[in-house]
């Protein structure tokens, strides 16, 4: 840690061939010390990076770097780079592309905008944002005493947020150092690596296998099967249900089977599984043993409560599955491994729903690993879980290396499912909560829509056991709560300087343009107030967003909002038609 430099700058523009450094922030790990500098400190900036191995930056690689390389000539061949932005923002980002780490999406985080500031607030890593500052600043060669205590400020806390987002990546992946070399360790290859890869080095690591990496392009192959769904054949269903759980399917498939160690002579299915590979059925191959020693050592730490080394262990163990069919990963690298991996997990799951049906029990749902079982009324769980684990010795007996640790497990007692979409469902618990699965409700559902669903919504559905609701109820809900306060009607828009966006007429442009860059909390209006792509004519009404000031000074009421835009969060609750009174049906 001693040899880190956590660092920042600020230009007079975007463009990385022409921009100019104004100012450089950084932290040094070897002095516990703040730096923040001007452009006329040219020699102490070269000489703070000079000193230092490791740099640490936030979209460094795509800006910092190059201006302080055109600006400084700073040579970076010999450092250890690392780009937190790289390293956590999703695979669609086009200024990283195939690069991206995509870290914080498969640890189960998402965002809609990956900028530090909201990283920082969703990670909860500081209670001070990012804050604002006037960007023209920094077109100036010489700043008043107020302008300096300004930038410093600023920028210092462009530092702190960069410097606790890496303590908290260290924090993550600390436990994953034990598996890695001491050169891995001193790189910071825990960090900096994808989790494919770093699930790839450890491996490889422990299994005494060369870490070789196929970089040619990638070759379109026929693509195996995947996971087994059983589709739904009701809508709703109330009675006892249980989800079910295979314990790490793919893992147990692949050490259970051998799969990493084929051979000519050995074990093919044992006319039981349907499999393409034939493998040894004597001895464990190196690759299952290391896993097998990650995962029973995941599982000891999860007995034991210590949640970093659970989740790090998890993400490694989770990973290998998809390292196999893909090429680039060498020394592990097998097709029909893969294949045969998903192949053994489809057979549990098909002949697991067949058990079942065959003893009146009711497979409701299933996807990959788990399955939503009913209970018809004269049987219990006991006797549910008594005829699982008769499937599982069946499925154990018929693999060359059987564990233990293959289970199943009850994930949720229920007594009431709706299935909205393909592997999309909301579900009431026995102890009547409700808890759903995809996006019904996100990040950036309106607060008014957050309040609806859990005062009216849920205990709706907790009562009637049913998903029942008309337009027009929803519609009067939502204008009793926005009564006291229609500030709950705000929607959240992040958005960019102006110079970022290419497309002008764009919502986030005009937002940018009218508000400036940062987060805004915005009403959608029908009164032509603040701003939106269309106003109101005489055959459409324009839907536009104004701040909650704007809402007040113009002395616009709860029947200014517009309703639509809002039902729009919970449309899929809509499913009672409207009742009509008789003078309704006889006027008609």
């Amino acid at each position: 840690m001693r040899d880190i430099l956590i660092f920042d700058i600020e230009t007079d523009g975007l463009d990385v061939d022409t921009a100019q450094m104004k100012w450089f922030g950084a932290y040094s790990y070897k002095t516990d010390k703040y730096y923040l500098l001007d452009y006329n400190k040219i020699d102490e900036i070269k000489n703070l990076i000079k000193s230092h191995k490791i740099l640490i930056g936030f979209n460094n690689k795509n800006f910092d770097q190059p201006i302080l390389e055109n600006n400084l000539e700073i040579d970076f061949t010999y450092k250890v780079i690392i780009d937190l932005y790289e390293i956590s923002a999703p695979r669609s980002g086009k200024e990283y592309g195939k690069y991206n780490k995509n870290k914080l999406v498969q640890m189960g985080f998402k965002l809609k905008k990956y900028t530090l500031d909201n990283i920082s607030s969703l990670l909860k890593l500081d209670n001070e944002s990012k804050g604002k500052i006037d960007y023209k600043i920094f077109q100036k060669d010489n700043w008043s005493e107020e302008e300096v205590i300004e930038i410093e400020k600023y920028l210092k806390q462009d530092i702190i947020l960069t410097k606790k987002l890496f303590e908290w990546y260290e924090e993550q992946f600390a436990p994953l150092k034990t598996f890695l070399s001491k050169e891995e360790v001193n790189k910071l290859y825990h960090i900096k690596s994808s989790l494919a890869s770093l699930a790839y080095r450890i491996i490889c690591n422990k299994a005494n296998l060369p870490i070789e990496w196929d970089d040619r392009p990638i070759t379109r192959e026929k693509s195996f099967s995947g996971g087994h769904h059983i589709e739904n054949r009701w809508n709703k269903v109330k009675g006892n249900i249980i989800e079910i759980d295979f314990t790490s399917a793919y893992p147990h498939a692949l050490m259970m089977g051998n799969l990493y160690s084929p051979q000519e002579n050995g074990w093919e299915g044992n006319n039981y599984y349907k499999i393409d590979g034939t493998y040894n059925k004597d001895s464990p191959g190196k690759i299952e043993s290391a896993l097998k020693e990650v995962f029973l050592e995941r599982l000891k730490a999860k007995k034991n409560k210590e949640t970093a080394k659970d989740k790090s262990y998890k993400i490694i163990i989770n990973s290998l599955y998809g390292l196999t069919g893909n090429p680039k990963f060498k020394s592990i690298y097998n097709k029909t491994t893969a294949s045969d991996c998903t192949s053994i997990v489809r057979t549990w799951m098909k002949k697991l729903a067949k058990e079942l049906e065959e003893n009146d029990f009711v497979c409701l749902y299933g996807f990959t690993d788990s399955i939503f079982v009913k209970i018809p009324e004269q049987s219990n769980k006991e006797e549910l879980m008594f005829l699982v684990n008769k499937c599982l010795d069946k499925f154990k007996i018929n693999l060359p290396f059987p564990m233990e640790t293959f289970r199943m497990d009850i994930e949720e007692e229920l007594k009431f499912i709706w299935f909205v979409a393909k592997n999309c469902y909301l579900f009431v618990t026995k102890d009547n909560e409700v808890k759903y699965k995809s996006t019904l409700l996100n990040q950036n559902t309106p607060k008014v829509i957050l309040k609806l669903f859990e005062e009216y919504i849920k205990p709706n559905i907790i009562e009637s056991l049913d998903v029942k609701f008309t337009l027009s109820e929803l519609k009067k809900e939502i204008d009793k709560i926005l009564l006291n306060n229609p500030q709950l009607a705000e929607e959240e828009y992040k958005v960019d300087e102006l110079n970022n966006y290419k497309v002008k007429t764009s919502i986030h442009y005009q937002v940018s343009k009218r508000y400036g860059s940062g987060r805004h909390f915005l009403i959608p209006n029908i009164r032509n107030i603040g701003v939106g792509k269309s106003k109101t004519t005489k055959n459409k009404v324009g839907v536009r967003y104004c701040t909650y000031e704007e809402f007040v000074n113009k002395g616009l009421s709860i029947n200014d909002i517009d309703k639509n835009q809002l039902i729009k969060h919970v449309k899929v609750f809509i499913t009672k038609p409207e009742q009509r009174t008789l003078e309704e049906v006889v006027e008609k």
